[in-house]
């Protein structure tokens, strides 16, 4: 990461002192290609006067800027799997880079407030700088020729409408369909129609790989799909971040079975259509303040004993407990002598919220052995296992939410047994509840 000189004084304050004077508000606009934070200063808090101090104050936020902002961008979905931070962790994207595009973004003059209460600056990014570091592949592949053919023929552009509840493929629930970097387009029979490698690289760098809006008037977007698109109905959304739009076979043929049409793939001459409060919106996260931090410290003194294996980390979302649980196999009944490990957890967990700080996320996960749709049920039901165990205790319903990956976030192998039974697992969030959004499916 790049090192910024500053004064003396700037680098012997804590982080902690600066979390408390500064604040960020970030907001993203997937039909602008925007992220835009805003970025101010207590200077009150911060025992700065001004005018003698602005040059200071300048330089504290310039500085502390990407540490803050940091955690709304990894907060973003790449695929229908993954966020941004979980490539961080897995050093597929670095932190540096991240802090790169953040100091390079657009940034205002430093305003100070009428009352000179705080001094500000907004930094605006494009959201197709962070993409493109996950763009890899120097030339597109072409979908494979279908077998089967229907009556098409050429479009200017491809419209899928995928605006408001539709059923998630796999469970039996509905979901919005949410932007992410990469979507994925499948047919009803689950075979993949595009996805990030089929569209040009320099086109997908410019551009990005689809372009998001909400709006029926193809006024605002002709100039990417053209006067004469193909409009589409998503009929089904997939993924664990339900980002993928799922749409008819018939329809899929219309853009396979003609050369004309499967070029728009290549060059990313699709629009897709989501409601509009989910792609402009302002980015909510988990609050991680200095008491944040002491209930962590708090939880990793109190588990003490290494025989209950309840692993205690800070995560993205919040306070993870990842405990290998262990269930009747094929079954989320869990066994008999998990219940001492239960009785610790919810004794942890009320620790927490008896500060009315936080809420619980369950994440249920399965090895992958080729069955997704048991796999996900499977993980879902388990989930609501440990909820209901946990409520047993004494642990409020009203906290719960809940989630099931079944097999498709991986920790180890699934060629081994032992790699099979680290996938099974579950995790355990507690999610400081001041600025997170909350979903539940």
């Amino acid at each position: 990461m790049k090192k910024i000189v500053t004064f003396l004084l700037i680098i012997t304050l804590s982080f902690n002192l600066f979390c408390q004077t500064m604040e960020v508000k970030s907001q993203i606009d997937w039909t602008k290609n925007k992220f835009i934070s805003s970025i101010s200063l207590d200077l009150k808090k911060a025992n700065i006067q001004l005018p003698s101090g602005k040059l200071i104050a300048s330089n504290i936020i310039k500085t502390k800027s990407p540490s803050l902002m940091k955690d709304s961008i990894l907060s973003l979905y790449v695929d229908s799997t993954y966020y941004l931070g979980d490539l961080v962790q897995s050093e597929d994207v670095t932190l540096e880079e991240i802090t790169d595009i953040i100091e390079n973004g657009s940034h205002t003059p430093n305003i100070i407030s009428l009352d000179g209460k705080t001094i500000s600056t907004t930094n605006t990014m494009k959201i197709n700088n962070i993409s493109n570091l996950m763009l890899h592949h120097k030339y597109p592949y072409t979908p494979e020729e279908p077998i089967e053919t229907v009556p098409s023929r050429a479009f200017t552009g491809i419209i899928i409408d995928a605006r408001g509840a539709i059923p998630v493929h796999g469970e039996y629930i509905k979901s919005n369909v949410y932007p992410c970097f990469f979507p994925m387009i499948w047919d009803s029979e689950m075979n993949l129609i595009y996805e990030k490698n089929i569209s040009d690289r320099k086109k997908a760098e410019t551009d990005g790989i689809v372009y998001y809006h909400y709006s029926d008037d193809k006024s605002l977007y002709e100039n990417r799909i053209g006067t004469d698109p193909l409009y589409i109905k998503a009929t089904k959304v997939y993924g664990r971040n339900r980002t993928d739009p799922v749409i008819k076979q018939k329809d899929a043929l219309k853009i396979l079975t003609v050369p004309e049409n499967k070029k728009l793939l290549k060059e990313g001459k699709i629009v897709i259509l989501l409601d509009k409060e989910n792609l402009i919106y302002d980015i909510k996260i988990p609050q991680k303040d200095p008491s944040y931090y002491a209930t962590f410290n708090e939880l990793k003194k109190y588990n003490y004993n290494p025989e209950d294996n309840i692993k205690i980390t800070d995560s993205l979302p919040g306070i993870l407990f990842s405990v290998d649980l262990k269930f009747i196999p094929d079954s989320p009944r869990l066994l008999p002598a998990e219940k001492p490990r239960i009785a610790k957890i919810a004794e942890m967990l009320s620790e927490i919220i008896n500060k009315d700080e936080f809420t619980i996320l369950i994440e249920g996960h399965t090895a992958d052995i080729g069955k997704p749709i048991g796999q996900m049920n499977l993980s879902i039901e388990r989930t609501k296992t440990i909820r209901d165990a946990l409520i047993q205790e004494g642990i409020p319903e009203k906290l719960f939410s809940y989630k099931g990956y079944g097999g498709t976030r991986p920790i180890a192998t699934n060629q081994t047994e032992e790699g099979r039974a680290q996938n099974r697992r579950v995790n355990i969030i507690a999610r400081p509840k001041a600025t997170y959004i909350q979903r539940d499916w």
